[in-house]
């Protein structure tokens, strides 16, 4: 009887576990679901003199964003982070405007795609914005 009772709670919190380790990204609109997928690292601007000099990412970095809500950083075939990430619609500090948002534990970055070209925004300023390319 004890042993029962004890199987079923393990089975009980190992589905739970499952259930939500596979939930997918929700999107505010239809275009917001345009961001999974890879994308190769192709160059950024803005900071403090406005020329770009950012070293979060270089030549050899791709990002990717999956519909189970990780965004991984990769530096050529080595994985260098993962992170949850949520689509939110959120005011962007510049004008005002709600934008698609991709929102972290601890922050923010706008977002934007035309054609295979996606452009995240620091939301701060002097921030940079980091230009992608569709893998």
């Amino acid at each position: 009887m004890k042993n029962n009772r004890l199987k079923n709670i393990i089975t009980t919190v190992l589905l739970s576990i499952i259930i939500l380790g596979c939930k997918k990204v929700t999107f505010p609109d239809g275009a917001s679901k345009e961001i999974i997928g890879s994308w190769e690292y192709q160059w950024n601007s803005g900071g403090f003199s406005g020329g770009g000099g950012s070293n979060l990412y270089n030549d050899n970095y791709w990002v990717e964003f999956t519909d189970k809500g990780y965004f991984i950083v990769y530096n050529g075939s080595k994985k260098e982070s993962k992170k949850r990430f949520k689509i939110e619609m959120k005011e962007s500090i510049y004008d005002n405007e709600l934008r698609s948002a991709i929102v972290y534990r601890n922050g923010y970055e706008t977002y934007e795609i035309n054609n295979d070209i996606l452009t995240i925004s620091d939301e701060h300023y002097d921030g940079y914005s980091y230009v992608f390319k569709k893998k």
